[in-house]
């Protein structure tokens, strides 16, 4: 379960990859032609006729090649690969398609600009969803399994004078659906112009999150589809209320105090106040509610709030108090300061701040006596080390009286790898492998890490600090397991090849 939930922005499972010729099914990949990376010898599944005379830039372009089956091996036709980037203008060839469709034998090859990672999903009718990275193999296999689909509308409420009929909820265009599923499997949907929605997830149980930005946001976690079952279901959302929130200091109204508001909803209010420290947050669900505010040079504060559910608005000032200086002096395990080092501060799970260990103004903003976590994150890149220094998490009490400061020193870590295999030695892609500490003192603990394993079911985690971890591996078709491991200050830990147990 934990899996699943830190999972939930990542947007599907992987299948497993298999390098070479798929065990059954009908399809001969050695008759289909070859696609290589220094030449492209028949028309790519992504380019049109038009496209293909401008293609004098092929140094600047790459295929991409692999064959989309189903769980028995056999081919899946009119499977679309997409890269997840694919929204974002290409200027060396914008008419170049993002994505690609499978042929009879199941075959694709997506073109992309040359040196972007071939991070893509995959998708076909009856089948969900998965991500992988691409391999280099041009004859690797990707499985779909077969899935149910959740479909319908969704409505929203609308305030109304209490001498009127309640009118019926209406549809929303363009309201977000998030649909997460077990072992970390997630999607996001928008509605079309009639407010309705429809997606293919694994079957079991589902926790479907819907938002819209004029309504409150609402949670439907009792939902479960079959495999090939249809489930239609309207979601339906409560009128959303409005909160006028002036921010204030004892003698002048602040400007640009960045204003979140926390609730049951998972609202995602997001705002910064304008002119007199007013900003207006809309589409809150009734009902308790923390509006926190922060601001550079006074102190972070939470105020707890009711939401009512029968009126269209509220007005409210907040006040807040100067803060005392904060900073964090980071250095390597050398000794050489790193101003540029990357500071996150919570508090009860709010992101409080993120900037660098230089900006002493951005920092400033914690309350006296009160009791952070702090992770400390090496420079973008650690220009001129060449040596990976894995991020530490600290637990700081600010002082309740004047300012502050927190000394870090970085030391040397390690990556842990590993090759994950399903139980009859293919590689298992798009598992998801959760990476956690052990031993650590509560406040100090780490964020844990989740990786996803390539089509060749490597994975290769973010560098963590000397100590023992545990790994967890799961993949919806293939299982879980878990072992433990031990990481040594400036050496790489490889677990080698980790199998399956058979179910």
């Amino acid at each position: 379960m934990l899996i699943a939930l830190l999972a939930l922005a990542f947007v599907g499972w992987g299948g497993i990859a298999n390098p070479g010729t798929p065990r059954t099914g009908p399809v001969t990949l050695t008759a289909s032609p070859t696609v290589t990376k220094t030449a492209i010898s028949e028309r790519p599944s992504n380019v049109t006729e038009g496209t293909q005379k401008n293609l004098a830039v092929t140094e600047l372009l790459e295929p991409w090649g692999g064959f989309v089956i189903d769980a028995l091996g056999r081919p899946i036709a009119g499977a679309t690969v997409t890269h997840l980037r694919g929204d974002q203008p290409r200027s060396d060839t914008p008419s170049l398609p993002s994505s690609a469709r499978s042929d009879d034998n199941g075959r694709f090859v997506l073109i992309l600009d040359k040196g972007i990672a071939p991070q893509v999903y995959i998708e076909a009718e009856g089948y969900f969803q998965i991500q992988v990275l691409l391999s280099s193999n041009d004859i690797t296999t990707y499985n779909l399994f077969r899935g149910g689909v959740l479909e319908g509308r969704v409505l929203g409420h609308q305030f109304y004078l209490t001498t009127e009929q309640q009118p019926a909820p209406t549809p929303i265009v363009g309201a977000v659906i998030e649909v997460a599923a077990s072992a970390g499997w997630s999607i996001t949907v928008t509605t079309d112009e009639l407010g309705k929605y429809k997606v293919t997830t694994p079957p079991g149980k589902l926790v479907v999150s819907a938002r819209s930005d004029n309504h409150g946001d609402a949670r439907f976690d009792h939902l479960e589809v079959g495999r090939d079952e249809v489930l239609s279901r309207d979601l339906i959302l409560p009128a959303g209320v409005m909160l006028d929130a002036f921010i204030m200091s004892s003698t002048i109204p602040l400007i640009d105090a960045r204003v979140r508001v926390y609730n049951d909803a998972q609202d995602h209010a997001d705002e910064r106040s304008g002119a007199g420290g007013k900003t207006r947050l809309v589409g809150l669900a009734a009902g308790i509610a923390a509006v926190h505010v922060v601001h550079p040079g006074y102190q972070e504060q939470s105020f707890n709030i009711i939401i009512p559910s029968d009126r269209i608005g509220v007005r409210k000032p907040f006040l807040i108090l100067e803060s005392e200086p904060f900073k964090v002096s980071v250095t390597d395990h050398q000794g050489r300061p790193l101003a540029d080092a990357r500071i996150r501060i919570k508090r009860d799970r709010k992101l409080i701040t993120e900037t660098t260990a230089s900006d002493v103004a951005a920092l400033s903003v914690l309350a006296s006596g009160q009791t952070y976590t702090i992770e400390v994150r090496p420079p973008n890149g650690n220009p001129g080390t060449g040596i990976t220094l894995p991020p530490r998490t600290f637990s700081y009490k600010m002082p309740t009286e004047g300012p502050g400061e927190l000394k870090v020193i970085l030391r040397p870590g390690g990556r842990i790898t590993g090759v994950v295999l399903a139980p009859n030695g293919y590689p298992v892609a798009g598992a998801m492998v959760l990476i956690q500490a052990i031993g650590v003192e509560p406040g100090l603990t780490p964020s844990p890490r989740l990786v996803k394993t390539s089509p060749d079911g490597l994975f290769r985690s973010q560098p963590f600090s000397a100590g023992s971890w545990t790994v967890s591996i799961s993949h919806p078709q293939v299982g879980t397991m878990q072992l433990e491991t031990t990481v040594i200050e400036g050496k790489d830990r490889s677990l080698g090849e980790l199998i399956f147990p058979v179910r």
